[in-house]
């Protein structure tokens, strides 16, 4: 969790209710319900103090990892940064010249519900009940996706967008939410007899991608083929133009490939058709730096904000002091079009109905149970 903040310091409160329980190497015991923590990253040592809903120590203590464990809602903050809520177990290591590691332990479909709140902004029941089989079958078919690092998922996009109990509890329609997912329960897309590795995207923009044309190599037991989709037609990113000035975007590059480019290099997109672009090239002063869509489009979303380059299928033009960008599509483009998922929903199809049209071939079973 909030990998992204690089946190050194981290504030939780233990919700109202029964205690919860904090476990370490040094210490073991219960702490009050109402009770908060301050852990502090100290020269590799995780420095921790416990005080009371008045604000009075309870306890203290150094160690280097730290367990939590509440059957209520544990709240985490990342002081001026952001906050949240999580259920399960909460564990807190240190590394020294690392920042905090913050990992949330939780029950699977607690996680496809938070997954689904998250990532749908529709609250159309049979859009819902898809998106909840295909976080669940995400998180079967993408087991290693962290393994080297200790974890299973991050909390971003880069796996799924999770931000434990806080969309559900500021939703007005949780019902709907938790209706769709216990429907579900267990469901999850199979091909042969296995998981099949999903993906799915904000729009398509009239015609998926596989994930080959995006990210190279191949997804693993099942063959992914575009789908043409006419149901996200009418969204506003289907064709979208976006522009930034030409200093911002070549510092942008400049700061990702630790290089200083000049501000008359040359950038243009290698692609074919209507595929996603192979290759972002840019010439300056006799040399040439070749970048991955995502490469590039990463490059520019530290810098400049996720809004200027929507998805791998784009143009880039320069206009004297600004460079216009042109594409379709918003997100990966690859696997099922959630703006397309909740337009069929609205038409009155079913969540199995939508599944199989953007996984042509797939069965739905109950193996994940």
């Amino acid at each position: 969790m909030f990998s992204l903040f690089k946190p050194q310091l981290l504030d939780a409160r233990i919700s109202q209710g029964e205690s919860a329980r904090l476990e370490s190497s040094d210490f073991s015991g219960s702490i009050p319900s109402g009770a908060s923590l301050r852990m502090r990253n100290t020269d590799g040592n995780l420095n921790i103090t416990v005080t009371d809903s008045f604000g009075r120590v309870l306890r203290s203590l150094a160690t280097r990892e730290v367990r939590i464990i509440s059957q209520n809602a544990i709240e985490l903050t990342i002081p001026g940064r952001i906050t949240r809520e999580f259920r399960g177990q909460v564990e807190v290591r240190v590394e020294r010249g690392k920042p905090l590691r913050i990992n949330v332990v939780t029950d699977r479909e607690a996680a496809v519900a938070s997954v689904v709140a998250a990532e749908m902004k529709s609250r159309r029941r049979e859009a819902l009940k898809a998106m909840a089989v295909m976080a669940r079958t995400y998180m079967l078919s993408h087991p290693d996706r962290h393994s080297d690092e200790g974890f299973d998922f991050c909390d971003t996009t880069h796996c799924q967008l999770y931000r434990g109990e806080t969309d559900l509890a500021n939703d007005a329609n949780r019902r709907e939410i938790i209706t769709a997912v216990a429907a579900t329960e267990g469901e999850r897309l199979s091909f042969n007899n296995s998981v099949v590795e999903v993906y799915f995207t904000a729009v398509c923009g009239g015609l998926s991608a596989t994930p080959a044309l995006v990210w190279g190599g191949e997804a693993r037991g099942y063959g992914y083929h575009r789908v043409a989709c006419e149901w996200c037609r009418a969204s506003p990113y289907t064709k979208w133009e976006r522009t930034a000035s030409v200093a911002a975007v070549l510092d942008a590059l400049s700061s990702s490939l630790r290089s200083n480019i000049s501000q008359d290099a040359e950038i243009r997109v290698e692609r074919s058709g209507d595929d996603p672009v192979r290759a972002v090239i840019i010439r300056n002063r006799g040399q040439q730096m070749i970048l991955s869509a995502d490469e590039f489009r990463r490059a520019l979303g530290l810098r400049l904000g996720w809004n200027k380059v929507l998805s791998p299928t784009f143009e880039v033009e320069r206009r004297g002091q600004r460079y216009v960008f042109r594409g379709r599509g918003f997100g990966s483009q690859v696997g099922l079009c959630i703006d397309g998922a909740v337009r069929q929903a609205a038409a009155g199809r079913s969540y199995r109905d939508i599944l199989f049209f953007y996984f042509p071939q797939t069965i739905i079973d109950q193996g994940a149970k």
